[in-house]
């Protein structure tokens, strides 16, 4: 495993006779005849926490003493404090448990058998394939943070795809010519997150930060149906975004004002949450759920009286769970209903798919 020069060696897997783990395969998703560098690139979680029964089975290729005794610590019941402190926590990965138990050198059929698959990551498409015929576009922001080491760590999938960018963003000035990585990519199973049928529906859009990215699909596929079929009647159209900064994080801001001035786009309603207010004494809305407090009764009047629907794309762990009860808010309000109402009004919204989040953790 250790051995550079193994890494383009070929790998063949089964299934070791005599093995007393129960229900023991061949994980599917290593392809057969793969080189070692393969599999760790494109099939395992390298980066993956270890878990206590990874660490248990680290001992027995580790020589030693103090080094088992301490790794014999950790995936102990004893142990889960250290455990939850010193692995768990500060998202420890393989590689830094290498770098400190300087004797383990477990083989690579441990490695395979205990770390997870690596898992494709999703992204919402930024386009339509009405405005941009055989292209997909994406957007992406770069995930950062430190080791616990304090050294700064990417993303996996946003670092990776950063790093293969790069060469994209610089021409050569020479040849003219642009670099094109290629990327593996794969549809989910279809959805219901999509415009609605009768175009005549209003909706309402909430997507800050890349959280925008459908939304720009969506506002691009009217702007071809309204070319299209300029007959049609067209509902209003609401987008909700936000971010930290104007000067540097407005995503798409051309775009949004090319929309919003056709008409493609009815309101834009924006927030900046860490930009500094030019008058002191005045607050603007910090985040799109603020914003949507200040539309509460056009939100009201879209979602139940003229039955349109409600997208949310973007952080699930803050921005999505606001949002939500926000929303709640906005029928506590306008209804005149107590909490456990609003949360009925929000349940049959979802129920008839007419709120529908795009979200991710």
């Amino acid at each position: 495993v250790h051995g550079v020069g193994k890494k383009d060696h070929f790998v063949c897997l089964r299934v070791k006779e005599g093995t007393r783990k129960r229900g023991a395969t061949v994980p599917q998703y290593v392809p057969d005849n793969s080189t070692v560098k393969f599999i760790f690139t494109w099939c395992l979680e390298i980066r993956a926490v270890p878990k206590k029964a990874f660490l248990r089975s680290l001992v027995n290729y580790t020589t030693d003493i103090s080094e088992k005794r301490r790794l014999q610590e950790l995936c102990s019941k004893q142990g889960s404090l250290d455990y939850n402190s010193f692995i768990r926590d500060p998202t420890v990965t393989l590689l830094d448990l290498l770098r400190v138990f300087l004797t383990c050198k477990p083989p690579l059929s441990l490695l395979i058998e205990h770390l997870p698959k690596l898992q494709a990551r999703p992204y919402s498409v930024a386009s339509s394939t009405l405005f941009h015929p055989g292209k997909m576009h994406f957007i992406f922001n770069i995930l950062e943070f430190p080791s616990h080491l304090g050294e700064l760590r990417s993303g996996v999938c946003t670092g990776w795809l950063a790093d293969l960018v790069a060469p994209v963003l610089q021409v050569n000035q020479k040849s003219k010519e642009f670099f094109s990585p290629q990327i593996n990519i794969m549809s989910r199973p279809s959805n219901v997150f999509h415009l609605p049928d009768n175009p005549s529906v209003p909706f309402i859009m909430v997507g800050p930060g890349t959280g925008i990215a459908p939304f720009i699909g969506f506002l691009q596929h009217r702007q071809k149906l309204r070319e299209k079929h300029p007959d049609y009647k067209f509902g209003e159209t609401w987008l909700f975004f936000g971010c930290r900064h104007k000067a540097r994080d407005y995503l798409f801001q051309d775009e949004l004002r090319f929309f919003l001035e056709n008409g493609v786009l009815t309101y834009l309603i924006v927030s900046f949450s860490r930009d500094v207010p030019a008058v002191a004494e005045t607050a603007p809305p910090k985040y799109v759920q603020d914003n949507l407090r200040l539309y509460c009764k056009e939100i009201s009047r879209i979602l139940l009286q003229e039955k349109g629907y409600f997208y949310v794309c973007g952080d699930a762990k803050n921005m999505a769970k606001d949002v939500t009860e926000t929303l709640v808010e906005v029928f506590t309000i306008e209804k005149g209903v107590d909490k456990l109402d609003a949360l009925k009004i929000l349940a049959t919204l979802r129920e008839e798919k007419r709120y529908l989040q795009d979200i991710w953790a």
